[in-house]
């Protein structure tokens, strides 16, 4: 009867051991914002982002100068310095597994020669996760 019960305790051990280690919470990390601009030339554009709490924003190589403020799920981001299609931004999330909540609007873009506002038809950003 012992080696019947050191089989059964052994299987349960191996059952508990399987179950462990998924973790099912949130995961922290950065969101990657991609712009898709119609024109060459910007030098400045001005964002929002709604959707999910914000912990911190990060420009992109291409980003000369830039800021943000956050306001409980909304996010607004100015960039400046040649800009051109591509990564835009980082943002630092509390849970990448939510990037579908994230949406951005366009706010304004101005030229980089003469800071001329632009249309907005045409632009978009992406928000994608790692």
């Amino acid at each position: 009867m012992r080696p019947t019960r050191a089989l059964i305790s052994l299987a349960l051990v191996g059952i508990a051991a399987g179950c462990g280690g998924r973790d099912s919470g949130p995961t922290p990390g950065a969101l990657t914002l991609t712009l898709n601009t119609p024109n060459a030339g910007d030098g400045a554009v001005l964002f929002r982002v709604n959707g999910g709490p914000v912990d911190s924003v990060a420009g992109a190589p291409m980003v000369a100068d830039g800021s943000y403020n956050t306001n409980g799920n909304q996010t607004r981001i100015v960039v400046a310095g040649p800009i051109t299609d591509g990564i835009i931004a980082h943002l630092y999330v509390p849970d990448v597994g939510a990037v579908g909540n994230y949406v951005v609007t366009m706010e304004q873009v101005a030229a980089n020669s003469n800071f001329a506002q632009r249309p907005l038809s045409g632009y978009s950003i992406a928000v994608s996760a790692p």
